[in-house]
């Protein structure tokens, strides 16, 4: 019966860890993600010869992206 909880367990655990990881992927795709829209947003918007405050909005997406990107970068090496 022992056995059988300790089966139980390791395999909870895997489960465990493949979710953990699978979350991290997603914010790692999500945050390039959004680099890309805000770079794009921003090409297009000089391109079509927008007004600066759709220029800043796209300017803002970015930003935030970089700045989720460097707090990332900082809690994995501050452990």
């Amino acid at each position: 019966m022992e056995w059988m909880l300790q089966v139980v367990d390791e395999i909870d655990d895997v489960v465990g860890a493949l979710r953990l990881y699978s979350l991290g992927l997603a914010a790692e795709i999500g945050l390039v993600l959004a680099a890309g829209l805000g770079i794009g947003a921003i090409c297009v918007a000089i391109a079509a010869g927008a007004e600066v405050p759709l220029i800043c909005a796209a300017a803002s997406v970015l930003s935030s992206a970089a700045a989720l990107k460097i707090h990332g970068s900082r809690l994995q090496t501050s452990r």
